[in-house]
């Protein structure tokens, strides 16, 4: 007899499989709706069809359907109390957590049903010919074998697949696709463990298929146009693509905003270049993200912790202050964009040429700032993705096999390419900064610049990171200052200008001078008492602006180099500012510092007799300076702020 139904197969001797699947837990936790939206969306966009135009579109819908009318639900339930009785007397706890949860979801009227469509892909081809090169196979019937990739694609329907499973509390996920070969097909796949079918009188296998089963012909298949199905008429598709169909969905509640977070941060790229157009559709209506709505989108996080990074490496990529192309592989393969602000981390993005995000790192440089990293030409892309990780979170050449004379000279020369590109990038971060981090430095002021974790996998092994800071602390030298005359001492006295017993003004021998050397009296709008034109009245011809600071602060960074940094904060605007330094002595008078260069915000300022400006203050905002002095020592210094170049 041919039915649709659930099937799952028997064991016929096979060793028994318990619900503990590492493949699935490996995405749940609080990245689980992160992992959902680069699985789906980067998925898509490897199916996008070679030369097709304009973006490939990702649909996002929570839905709900009836569950009586749906006998699927009933048949399952009939799965779900097989493992309970299975599993009886030696259930583990993660076993009982799904087993409550999927009871709960199943003896609801309406179920939640989230399902993700795509448009202007291919679809899933071989659903008919079952090629298990081809893409249906991957996804829905296979475990361990890999579709065929292009050199651009990122997954492969490898242990990536498994996300939607880790939100669905019935470890349910159905499939329906019509594909650019014409083929169009529906199957559903359970995840649950070894039970016993009371039906079948035997034990069965974990996975199961909601398909069309001919028992007697030993023919599995899916679920076709010509076979009738309630619940595939549900998702019945006019337009090439698939869709990925989760009942059971876990996460009712906020599920929209956090998804559009986890599409914008990891599809920043892709999406600001036009590539993929992401709507979700939810309760509170339909959020669109692309090109036109990214912008006001990614504005709205500039106050959110958890995004703020994202917003920062956005304004590095649309408003650079700079834009340079690097060539590892092929002439200028990557593209780097580089931006400072004084409320900015230091954090680089990594995105693959798709425009998704591979990982977030840093470099431990003392300037604030964002790096956003493109890859853009193939065959570096190619040689990136092998060093990926299942989750495709790091790059790593230790994940390509050396077990081969061709795997090692690969692994070799993905080692080669990443060290070059976190190289070129080290660079470039301090030629635009002109300050870089040395083997040796002194204690004081490095604990601000120490990030607080590193991201970077690769430069996590000891030795390997370029910039590991190196604290040495060496005899602090004492500052020679000249003590003041005391001026109760009779040398002192003389110092001051008394007239006994010094001789310094000393009326006898150096008298007074007697001439009137007062200064002549200035009548604005007159003549003064010597003659002299006075101040006319009237509107100036310039107008200055003094800037009134709140808070100004100095500290060393680097005594060898006679590196300082300096933070100022206006009270007011001042967009002509000008800013001079002294060392201060152990008396509290202040001695003028040669100054060799500076930056303020990143960018270099001009130098005029040891002042830098003009400089840019903005009211309640604080502006960081770093200042390089001719003087290489340690020492206590004062900040002078002017509206006028001294």
């Amino acid at each position: 007899m041919i039915r649709i139904g659930w099937r799952f197969p028997p064991l016929s001797g096979g060793t028994k499989q318990g619900f503990n699947n590492n493949d699935v837990e490996a995405f749940r936790g609080e990245e689980l709706m992160d992992n959902l939206a680069r699985e789906i969306c980067q998925n898509s966009l490897d199916a996008k069809p070679e030369g097709a135009s304009g973006p490939v579109k990702v649909v996002f819908e929570l839905k709900s359907v009836l569950a009586p009318a749906y006998p699927l639900f009933a048949e399952y339930r009939k799965c779900i109390q097989g493992c309970r009785k299975y599993y009886e007397n030696n259930m583990g706890h993660q076993l009982e957590q799904f087993l409550g949860d999927a009871d709960e979801m199943l003896a609801r009227k309406e179920i939640p049903v989230l399902v993700a469509s795509d448009y202007n892909t291919k679809g899933l081809e071989g659903s008919r010919s079952r090629d298990i090169s081809k893409s249906w196979e991957a996804l829905t019937s296979a475990d361990g074998i890999s579709a065929e990739k292009n050199d651009d694609s990122g997954g492969s329907f490898g242990i990536g697949k498994n996300a939607p499973f880790a939100c669905s509390a019935l470890r349910m996920v159905f499939y329906n696709t019509l594909a650019s070969d014409g083929e169009s097909a529906f199957i559903g796949v359970g995840r649950l463990a070894t039970f016993y079918d009371e039906d079948a009188g035997e034990d069965t296998q974990r996975v199961g298929r909601y398909q069309l089963n001919d028992d007697e012909n030993r023919r599995w298949d899916p679920i076709y146009p010509e076979s009738n199905d309630t619940f595939r008429d549900l998702f019945k598709r006019n337009e090439r693509g698939t869709d990925v169909i989760i009942p059971g969905f876990a996460l009712e509640d906020g599920w929209e905003r956090a998804l559009e977070k986890s599409v914008v941060e990891s599809f920043l790229v892709a999406i600001s270049e036009g590539r993929l157009v992401v709507e979700v559709r939810g309760k509170t209506g339909t959020t669109l993200i692309d090109e036109e709505n990214l912008p006001s989108l990614v504005g709205s996080y500039k106050q959110d912790r958890q995004m703020v990074d994202t917003w920062r490496l956005y304004e590095a990529y649309v408003n650079p202050d700079k834009r340079e192309t690097l060539s590892i592989l092929e002439d200028n393969d990557v593209e780097v964009f580089i931006a400072s602000r004084p409320d900015f981390g230091k954090k680089i993005g990594f995105f693959r040429n798709t425009g998704m995000r591979v990982y977030y790192t840093y470099r431990n440089i003392f300037q604030h700032y964002a790096a956003l990293v493109v890859i853009r030409e193939k065959e570096l892309a190619s040689l990136l993705r092998e060093t990926e990780p299942a989750r495709h979170n790091k790059w790593d050449h230790k994940n390509i096999s050396a077990g081969t004379k061709e795997g090692k000279e690969k692994r070799e020369k993905a080692r080669k390419a990443i060290k070059d590109i976190n190289d070129q990038l080290l660079g470039l971060l301090k030629a635009q900064f002109e300050v870089g981090s040395k083997s040796s430095m002194d204690a004081a002021g490095v604990g601000e610049y120490l990030p607080d974790s590193s991201e970077d996998g690769e430069e996590a092994v000891k030795g390997s990171d370029a910039l590991r800071v190196r604290i040495k602390i060496g005899q602090v030298k004492k500052q020679k200052v000249k003590e003041a005359p005391d001026p109760f001492t009779e040398q002192g006295k003389k110092d001051e200008g008394e007239i006994f017993p010094g001789d310094v003004h000393n009326q006898t021998k150096h008298p007074n001078p007697s001439v009137d050397m007062s200064t002549p009296v200035v009548t604005p709008g007159g003549t003064g008492g010597a003659g002299t034109e006075g101040v006319a009245s009237g509107a100036g011809a310039k107008t200055v602006t003094t800037p009134s600071l709140l808070r100004k602060r100095a500290f060393m960074l680097s005594s060898a180099e006679g590196l300082y940094k300096c933070i100022v904060e206006s009270k007011n605007d001042c967009k002509q500012a000008f800013i001079s330094f002294s060392s201060l002595g152990e008396d509290g008078r202040g001695k003028r510092l040669e100054l060799s260069k500076a930056t303020c915000n990143g960018c270099a300022v001009p130098i005029r007799d040891s002042t830098a400006g003009p400089i840019s203050l903005e009211a309640g905002k604080p502006t960081v300076c770093f200042a390089t002095f001719a003087r290489k020592e340690k020492m206590m210094i004062d900040v002078q702020v002017t509206g006028v170049a001294k």
